[in-house]
C-alpha cells in the first residue's frame, strides 16, 4: 500500500507542475458567476464552444479560464438556463445565471432510465454525492442511516469492514433473504454477505465493501412497487439505485480526495477489579459449600489487576486517499479514480484494506446516432481479523470481558498465561488477537458496457452486457499459543470462492409527444442474468511449526475431510413500463415484469410482476391557482401506486432432491453410497409483496419548504417455510410456500431552506418513519423456535407465531426476586433467586409459562441534519435516532449471572440480593443457582432506543489566487460524538445474526463501535 500511495503522490506532484508550466504560459480571463439572488454558484461548468476546453467555478463562484477577445464561453448548471456569452478585451467577466424550469425538473433515477422528479409517481428517496461527501463514511450503507425515511440500516458488526444489514420499510420474509436490491450504473447486485464471503469464526464482511462512497453521484431509493415492480422477483424488499460519477463537458480536471481519521472505544463496560472478582468468588464457592478461596490479605494485595479489554483494543485509525481525473467534450467524456483506504480496528491485529479503481467513459460516434458507454471498477480488499460477533466459546471480547482478572497476561517467563474460562477451557485474548492469523483477500471486477442507438427520434435501442466477477480467499491458522491451535495441534484452515455473474440487457425506449399536451414515454426490454458460485474448503490438524508462511495443507498429520459445492441459477425476463401525462396535470405509470427463475419448481418457473401509479399535480389545476391555496403552496402532488413485486432471494436447488453421500453397513462392511438430501417440490414458487401506497408531495414558503409524506400496506403471501411431515418420509421437514405477513407504516421527510441569502446559507432536512411488521399467518407451519443465537449459552432463538412480529423473544418473564425461603420452596427455590410470572399457576415454572417477553423491531426511526454555510465556511451537524426498540443482551447474561467462575460486572457485589442487601435488584450470588432459565427470562431485554450524534463535521474553501490549483477545501468532523441511551452494552445498534431476520438485536461477542474524529483535505486542479 506504501508504494501506491508514494505512486499516487507522486503522479499528484507531477501534475500540479506540469499544471503550473501551462497556466504560467498563457493569460486568462478571471470572473465570478451569480444566480438570481446573487448567490454564488459554485460548480458552473464554462467551455469554450466547440472545444473541450473548459473549467468549473469554484467554492466562491470564481473561475479562470484562457479566452481571446470574441470567444464563445458557454455557462451550464442545473436549475439554471444555459447561457453563451462573447469575451471582449477586458480581463474579468461576470456572469448572472437565470434560473429556468430545469430548477423544478430535477431528474430522478429509477430502473432502467430517468423521470423528472416532477412527474415521479413512485415512492422514492434520494441522496446526493454532495451530502455523502459532507460526512466521511467507509461504505455506501453508512451513507444510507437516517438520511432515508423508511430505510433501517442495522450493523452486524463494528469491525473494519464490517457487515450491515438493511431493510426498506420492514422485513418481507423470514426465510429468504430480504435485503434490498442494489444496481449500480444498471447492474443489480444483491449483496448477500454469505454468499461472496469466506466464512470463518465471525460475521462476514460487508458484500458492498468494494464500493467506495466518494465515487457516487447519487443514491435513489425505490420503495413502492410502482418503482420497483420493474426489477419484478428481486423487487420485494426495495431497490437501491447508485451511480456514479462521470464526466462532463470541459478541461480535464484532476481532484484530491484525503482523510486521516482517529478513533478508540466508544464505550467500555466495568467489570470487577482483581480484588472485588476474589470476593465474588469467595461468595460463589461459599454458596456450593466450600470455604473461600481467596484469604483477605491475598485480597488486600490483589490491587486491579489486570484488564484484558485494554488489553485487545487499541486506538484505530482510518486513511483514505483518492485521485479523480475527469473532463471531455462534446463526442466524450471520462472519469478515472484511484483510492486506497486502510482501517486499523481498535481490537489488535484487525485491520481493513481497499485498493480501488473505476473507470467510466461515454463516446458518441455514427455523427452523434450512437453512444459506447462503459462503467467498470476494480477492488481488491484484504481484512485481517479475529473472531468476534459470533455464539461460539472463545471468542475475544467475551473472554477479555470474562476473564479472571487476577491473572497477568505473561509468565515469569514472557510466555502466556492461559486463565480457566469457568472451567470450560483456557485462553488468553491476547494470544487469540496476536498469534492468530485470519486473513481474507477478495479481488472484484464489476461494471457493463452499452451502445445506444437513436434509431429516429424518439426511438432509442440500449444493448448491454455487464459482469461481477469475485475471487475470494482466506487463510486462518492457529499456532500452538492459540487455544484451537492447542486443541488441535495447530490448525489450519483454506477457503477459496470464485463467484462470475453475467448480464446480457436488451432495452427500447420511446419518448413521444402527442400533442403538446399528451407525452408518452414507453420501456420494454429483454434481459439474461447467469450466476456460477463455486467454493471449496479443506482443514488440517497437527501441524510441525508455529510459522504461517511454511505450512501447507499437506503438512499436517490429520487431514479433515474437504468440503466443496457449486451453484448455479439463471433469470431470464421480459420488461415494459408506460409514462403517460396528459395536460403537464394528469400522470399515469404502468410496469409489468415477466421473470422466469431456475430456482424454482417446474410448475412455477414464471410469474408476472405488475403494477399501476396515478399522478396528480393538483397545483396546475385552474382551481388551485384561482385559490388561497396558492398563496401558500407552491406545488403539490398527489401520487397512489399497487402492485406486487416477488422475492427469489432463496439459494438454488430447494426445488429439487439432491443427492449425498450416506455410509451404509452390510455384511459387517462398511459402504458408500448416496441419498435424498431433501424431498423435492415442483411447485415451490416465488414469494409474493402486495403493496399499496399513497404519497403527497407539496412545497411552500416560496419552495424553501419541501414536504413529502407516504402511506403504505404491503402482504406478502406465500412465504417460504419448512412444514412439518411425517418422519416414515426419511425426513422432518419439507419446503413449501406457506403464510402471510403484512408491513404497514408511513415515511415522511422535510426539507427547509431556513436562510438562503449570498453569503450565508442554512438548510434543516429530517425525516421520520414506521412500520408495524405482522406475521398473520403460519399456513401449514406450526409455531417454533428460530436456531440459537449461541448454542452454549442455552438460549432460544426468536420465536415465529402467527400474531407477532417477525423477531420477537419468548421466554420467562421477570418478576423480581423471592424474598424469602418460604415463598420460595414452592417453585424449588431460595431467597434471592429470580422469579417469574407463573403463567399457568401450577408452581414450576416449564414451558408453558413463556410469554413475549421482548421485541427488536422499532417503533419509529428518524434522522435530523443542518447544513450552514458562510462564504467560505461550512458546517454540518447529523442526528439519527431509533426509538421502541429493545436488545437481547447476551453478553451481559454471562458476564453478568452471579453463577459461573468469570468475572462479572462491577455492580454483582453491590446490586445483588443477600442478607445483608435484601433490596438488591439482581439474584444473590449462588453457584447452584439455576442459571439457563435467568438467561430466558425478560431480565436481560433492554431498550435499545438511542438519539446518537452522527457526525459533526466543519469545513473551510480556502480562497485561492493560484495559477493551477483550482479549489482547496479542509475539514474537521467527528461521527459516533456521543450517543444517549439506556441500553447497558457497548451499543444499542448491534445485530449479532448478520442479514437474518429471525434472530435480530442480539449482542452477543460484540466488536465494540468506535468513536472517530477525522481531518480531511480536497483539492481541485
Amino acid at each position: 500500500m506504501k508504494r501506491l500511495i508514494l505512486l499516487m503522490r507522486r503522479m499528484l506532484l507531477a501534475l500540479i507542475v506540469f499544471s503550473s508550466m501551462g497556466a504560467y504560459a498563457q493569460g486568462e480571463l478571471t470572473g465570478k458567476v451569480t444566480g438570481d439572488n446573487n448567490e454564488v454558484l459554485p460548480g458552473v461548468s464554462i467551455t469554450v464552444k466547440g472545444t473541450s476546453k473548459g473549467t468549473t467555478t469554484n467554492a466562491e463562484g470564481i473561475f479562470k479560464i484562457e479566452a481571446a477577445a470574441g470567444t464563445k464561453l458557454v455557462f451550464s448548471f442545473i436549475g439554471f438556463e444555459t447561457q453563451e456569452v462573447t469575451t471582449d478585451n477586458a480581463t474579468t467577466l461576470n456572469v448572472k445565471m437565470i434560473s429556468g424550469t430545469k430548477a423544478l425538473e430535477e431528474l430522478v433515477v429509477v430502473g432502467y432510465g430517468q423521470v423528472k422528479k416532477s412527474d415521479l409517481t413512485a415512492s422514492v428517496s434520494s441522496v446526493k454525492g454532495a451530502a455523502i461527501k459532507e460526512f466521511p463514511v467507509t461504505s455506501l450503507d453508512q451513507a444510507l442511516q437516517g438520511r432515508v425515511s423508511g430505510v433501517q440500516i442495522s450493523q452486524s458488526s463494528a469491525a473494519p469492514g464490517g457487515g450491515l444489514s438493511v431493510r426498506v420499510r420492514g422485513p418481507n420474509s423470514i426465510l429468504s433473504g430480504s435485503e434490498p436490491l442494489y444496481v449500480v450504473d444498471g447492474l443489480p447486485i444483491y449483496p448477500d454477505n454469505n454468499a461472496v464471503g469466506t466464512g470463518g469464526n465471525r460475521q462476514p464482511s460487508n458484500a458492498l465493501a468494494m464500493l467506495n462512497p466518494n465515487d457516487i453521484e447519487s443514491i435513489e431509493v425505490l420503495k413502492d412497487a410502482s418503482g420497483t415492480a420493474i426489477y419484478g422477483s428481486r423487487g420485494a424488499n426495495g431497490v437501491v439505485m447508485i451511480t456514479t460519477k462521470r464526466g462532463k463537458e470541459g478541461g480535464g480536471r484532476l481532484t484530491y480526495d484525503g482523510s486521516y481519521s482517529f478513533q478508540n472505544m466508544a464505550k467500555k463496560i466495568d467489570m470487577l477489579r482483581a480484588d472485588d472478582y476474589m470476593r465474588y468468588i469467595n461468595k460463589l464457592e461459599v454458596s456450593q459449600g466450600g470455604a473461600g478461596r481467596y484469604s483477605a490479605d491475598q485480597i488486600s494485595a490483589a490491587g486491579a489487576g489486570t484488564n484484558w479489554v485494554d488489553a485487545v483494543t487499541r486506538p484505530g485509525s482510518i486513511q483514505s486517499h483518492q485521485l479523480t481525473f475527469s473532463g471531455g467534450n462534446q463526442t466524450m467524456k471520462y472519469a478515472f479514480s484511484a483510492n486506497v483506504l486502510d482501517n486499523q480496528g481498535i481490537i489488535i491485529n484487525t485491520d481493513f484494506k481497499r485498493y480501488g479503481f473505476r473507470f467510466n467513459l461515454d463516446n458518441d460516434f455514427l455523427g452523434g446516432k450512437a453512444t459506447l458507454s462503459n462503467s467498470w471498477s476494480y477492488s481488491r480488499l484484504i481484512s485481517n481479523n479475529v473472531p468476534t460477533d459470533r455464539g461460539g466459546p472463545g471468542g475475544i471480547m467475551i473472554t477479555a470481558l470474562g476473564l479472571d482478572p487476577t491473572v497477568a497476561i505473561y509468565n515469569d517467563n514472557g510466555g502466556y498465561n492461559y486463565p480457566s474460562y469457568d472451567g470450560r477451557f483456557s485462553i488468553n485474548p491476547v494470544a487469540e488477537a496476536k498469534e492468530g492469523y485470519d486473513r481474507d483477500a477478495t479481488n472484484r471486477l464489476f461494471g457493463t458496457t452499452a451502445v445506444t442507438f437513436k434509431i429516429f427520434d424518439g426511438l432509442k435501442f440500449k444493448t448491454s452486457i455487464g459482469a461481477d466477477v469475485v475471487s475470494a480467499g482466506r487463510t486462518s491458522f492457529f499456532n500452538s499459543f492459540t487455544r484451537l491451535g492447542r486443541q488441535n495441534a495447530r490448525e489450519l484452515d483454506k477457503f477459496n470462492r470464485n463467484v462470475t455473474n453475467l448480464l446480457n440487457e436488451n432495452l427500447l425506449f420511446y419518448h413521444k409527444e402527442l400533442t403538446p399536451n399528451h407525452i408518452i414515454d414507453a420501456t420494454a426490454g429483454y434481459t439474461f442474468q447467469h450466476e456460477i458460485n463455486q467454493y471449496a474448503s479443506a482443514s488440517t490438524f497437527g501441524l510441525p511449526s508455529d510459522d504461517v508462511n511454511s505450512m501447507n495443507l499437506q503438512n499436517g498429520s490429520k487431514i479433515q475431510t474437504p468440503y466443496s459445492g457449486r451453484q448455479e441459477w439463471n433469470l431470464q425476463s421480459v420488461i415494459g413500463r408506460l409514462n403517460y401525462s396528459a395536460y403537464d396535470k394528469y400522470l399515469l405509470t404502468v410496469t409489468v415484469r415477466r421473470d422466469g427463475s431456475s430456482k424454482f419448481g417446474p410448475n412455477n418457473k414464471y410469474a408476472m410482476f405488475p403494477s399501476a401509479a396515478l399522478g396528480w399535480k393538483i397545483a396546475n389545476e385552474k382551481f388551485f391557482t384561482d385559490s388561497r391555496l396558492s398563496n401558500i403552496f407552491d406545488d403539490m402532488k398527489l401520487r397512489a401506486s399497487y402492485g406486487v413485486t416477488g422475492n427469489s432471494n432463496i439459494p438454488p436447488y430447494q426445488s429439487v432432491s439432491g443427492l449425498v453421500p450416506y455410509n451404509y453397513v452390510f455384511g459387517g462392511q462398511l459402504s458408500a453410497g448416496y441419498g435424498a438430501n431433501n424431498i423435492a417440490n415442483p411447485d415451490l414458487k416465488w414469494e409474493s409483496t402486495r403493496m399499496l401506497n399513497i404519497g403527497l408531495n407539496t412545497r411552500l414558503l416560496k419552495n424553501r419548504l419541501d414536504l413529502s409524506i407516504d402511506w403504505y400496506n404491503t402482504k406478502t403471501s406465500d412465504l417460504l417455510l419448512y412444514v412439518s411431515i411425517a418422519q416414515s418420509t426419511g425426513f422432518g421437514t419439507v419446503l413449501l410456500n406457506s403464510g402471510t405477513l403484512t408491513n404497514k407504516g408511513m415515511d415522511f421527510e422535510a426539507n427547509y431552506k431556513a436562510i438562503d441569502g449570498e453569503r450565508l446559507k442554512w438548510d434543516i432536512g429530517g425525516n421520520i418513519s414506521y412500520v408495524r411488521n405482522n406475521l398473520t399467518d403460519l399456513g401449514k407451519s406450526t409455531p417454533y423456535f428460530a436456531s440459537s443465537p449461541s448454542g452454549h449459552l442455552g438460549i432460544d432463538g426468536s420465536w415465529v407465531q402467527a400474531g407477532n412480529p417477525i423477531g420477537v423473544w419468548r421466554g420467562y418473564e421477570y418478576a423480581g426476586l423471592f424474598t424469602s425461603d418460604s415463598e420460595a420452596a414452592t417453585f424449588s427455590a431460595k431467597a434471592g433467586y429470580p422469579k417469574y410470572t407463573d403463567v399457568n399457576g401450577d408452581g414450576k415454572y416449564t414451558s408453558d409459562d413463556y410469554k413475549i417477553i421482548g421485541n427488536p423491531n422499532p417503533k419509529f426511526t428518524w434522522g435530523l441534519n443542518s447544513s450552514l454555510k458562510y462564504q467560505g465556511f461550512d458546517l454540518g451537524i447529523f442526528f439519527r435516532g431509533v426509538q421502541g426498540n429493545q436488545v437481547r443482551n447476551l453478553q451481559q447474561s454471562e458476564i453478568g449471572d452471579g453463577v459461573q467462575k468469570i468475572n462479572q460486572l462491577s455492580n454483582i457485589l453491590t446490586d445483588s440480593y443477600s442478607t445483608e442487601n435484601p433490596n438488591g435488584n439482581r439474584p444473590v450470588i449462588d453457584g447452584r443457582r439455576d442459571f439457563i432459565s435467568f438467561r430466558k427470562s425478560s431480565f436481560f431485554i433492554q431498550d435499545g432506543s438511542f438519539v446518537r450524534l452522527q457526525n459533526v463535521s466543519l469545513g473551510y474553501n480556502i480562497p485561492l489566487t493560484s495559477n493551477f490549483i483550482r479549489s482547496a477545501r479542509v475539514s474537521v468532523s467527528g461521527q459516533n460524538l456521543f450517543v444517549i441511551t439506556k441500553y447497558k452494552g457497548f451499543d444499542p445498534e448491534v445485530n449479532n445474526s448478520g442479514q437474518s431476520n429471525l434472530n435480530r438485536g442480539d449482542d452477543y461477542d460484540a466488536y465494540p463501535r468506535a468513536r472517530t474524529v477525522t481531518v480531511g483535505v480536497n483539492l481541485g486542479f
